[in-house]
């Protein structure tokens, strides 16, 4: 007898993602904050601070509290989670980076070179110039899925550094993809959520240009939300 396939899990509120923030009685203060840690992240000061909430926010709300966003009372221990999250954040997209470079280095930049060398008759260079050129659009293809799937992976990857209070979880990639796995469409919805608020959040620069701080500390906390509340809904998919 086939076995009946496990209940989805309950989907997010999407109304209330965009609601939940005003729903805190000190939302103003707390964004307002949070705005002005965003600005000093131009001069990376203000970034462990962003970080170290989101994670906080993230943990909020995976718990179930009614009121996710936290208070800026413990500003030593908020820098500190930020850190730890930064840290990961780092290692990930440094990595990409070199790992991008590398492959350039070894595959894409000789032959664009051998094609550019004066010398060559017309037949070799013409033939090194199309391969160069054909590595080009094939090194850009692959940067550009690669990019792409660290987009989706590397929330999920911090989620779980912030929810385990480890930098080393940020890097335990079985479970972390056994978490986007578990949670297909709530995952999903938490990142176009994400993306409409970010979107959203550009019309800040109407504001003569300050309001994209408080605005865009307000999508991160959204996308904190949406994340725990994927937690909440599916539990037991971080608990490996």
């Amino acid at each position: 007898m086939a076995t009946a396939p496990p209940p989805a899990s309950p989907t997010i509120d999407l109304g209330r993602c965009f609601t939940f923030v005003t729903e805190d009685p000190e939302w103003v203060t707390k964004i307002l904050v949070g705005g002005l840690f965003t600005l000093l992240s131009a001069v990376l000061v203000g970034i462990p601070f962003v970080l170290g909430y989101w994670g906080r926010t993230l943990n909020n709300a995976a718990g179930g509290q009614p009121r996710p966003l936290p208070a800026w009372d413990d500003l030593g221990g908020i820098f500190s989670d930020g850190l730890r999250l930064l840290g990961v954040y780092l290692v990930y997209t440094l990595g990409l980076t070199m790992a991008l470079a590398a492959l350039s280095c070894v595959f894409v930049a000789p032959l664009v070179a051998l094609g550019n060398v004066g010398g060559l008759d017309d037949g070799p260079g013409a033939l090194f110039g199309a391969l160069g050129g054909i590595g080009t659009l094939l090194f850009a293809a692959v940067a550009t899925v690669v990019s792409l799937a660290a987009l989706v992976y590397l929330p999920a990857a911090m989620a779980r550094a912030a929810l385990r209070d480890s930098f080393s979880e940020g890097f335990s990639w079985r479970e972390i993809t056994a978490f986007i796995q578990a949670n297909p469409g709530n995952y999903a919805l938490a990142l176009v959520i994400y993306l409409l608020a970010s979107f959203l959040a550009q019309f800040g620069m109407i504001l003569c240009c300050v309001g994209i701080f408080p605005l865009g500390f307000w999508s991160y906390q959204i996308l904190a939300y949406t994340l725990g509340e994927t937690v909440r809904l599916n539990p037991t998919s971080v608990q490996s």
